[in-house]
């Protein structure tokens, strides 16, 4: 018997194995380009992938999930459930929600009683996360499509995402760096050494907004426990923290938040090929709401 609604999510939002085991989520992988080659970000090992970055000379890059892999992705959804929601990059970052659109108009050409809503999540990796996770949650308890659109588009508007990066380099050299880009610069001259806290959600419009700059890493996580706690304002707190290479970090901010916050769920993940891509090594990214409205981080 087909349940109400599947779920879909781009692999920049790296979900782990046992949350695409427990609620059956179908993930739309990316395309990383190595040398002239192409291939899918979760054919990519890496231990070399991360290698290679910290070489920091001719740079992989990475391409959007063509439209025929997200009508795959709705065929997929369409075997098992009656609906779907497909999660994707803020598209100030991706094509993804772009092409998922257009695929999404070519399914219900063939599955003309489906429902398929394409979400642009306005946020990346772990704010990505959070959204999946409470959409997907819902669906394996049985709501029906509204209700999980409706709960989706919630906790995306509510969401804070928050990364804190050990360089800005990789942001900057793929385009991505936005209006941090006075921070990267002054860090490509040497006169920085300072680490950097953006935040990419709903709020600022999908695009990176320069929040703080600090010695050191753990002051970083400090304040994101601090901004989480503002925002939550006492009530409480789910999310998820997305790494790369950090499990050190992502793990102490779990314990700091949980110290401070009321936490009713914060997930840990290793970031997907094409996120490491971009964000680098070292990298953390924290995303959480608690589903009552937030006003725009303060600095």
């Amino acid at each position: 018997m087909k349940r109400k609604v599947a779920v879909i999510a781009d692999g920049t939002t790296a979900v782990p194995q046992e949350l695409v085991d427990q609620y059956d989520i179908g993930l739309l992988p990316f395309h990383v380009i190595v040398d002239g080659r192409d291939y899918l970000e979760s054919e990519v090992d890496m231990d070399w992938l991360l290698n290679r970055l910290r070489q920091r000379g001719d740079l992989p890059t990475t391409s959007a999930p063509s439209i025929g892999e997200a009508l795959r992705a709705y065929e997929w959804a369409a075997e098992r459930a009656d609906s779907a929601i497909s999660i994707h990059l803020t598209s100030v970052f991706s094509k993804s929600y772009e092409a998922s659109l257009e695929a999404r108009a070519i399914a219900l050409k063939k599955y003309p009683h489906m429902q398929i809503e394409v979400m642009d999540s306005r946020t990346a990796e772990a704010g990505e996360l959070a959204i999946a996770a409470a959409a997907a949650r819902l669906a394996m308890q049985g709501a029906d499509f509204h209700d999980v659109v409706q709960k989706a588009y919630e906790v995306r508007d509510s969401l804070c995402l928050l990364y804190c990066f050990e360089t800005l380099f990789y942001r900057n050299k793929g385009g991505r760096v936005f209006k941090a880009k006075p921070w990267a610069e002054a860090e490509s001259r040497g006169a920085s050494g300072l680490k950097a806290l953006v935040e990419v959600d709903y709020a600022t419009g999908g695009t990176m907004q320069p929040v703080c700059r600090a010695k050191t890493k753990t002051q970083l996580l400090k304040k994101m426990v601090r901004i989480a706690s503002d925002q939550t304002n006492g009530g409480t707190l789910s999310g998820a923290i997305v790494h790369v290479n950090a499990s050190e970090d992502a793990y102490c901010l779990q314990k700091l938040l949980r110290d401070e916050v009321a936490c009713e769920s914060i997930c840990v993940s290793h970031a997907s090929a094409a996120s490491s891509i971009h964000g680098g090594d070292g990298f953390v990214a924290f995303g959480f709401h608690n589903g009552a409205g937030r006003n725009q981080t303060a600095v």
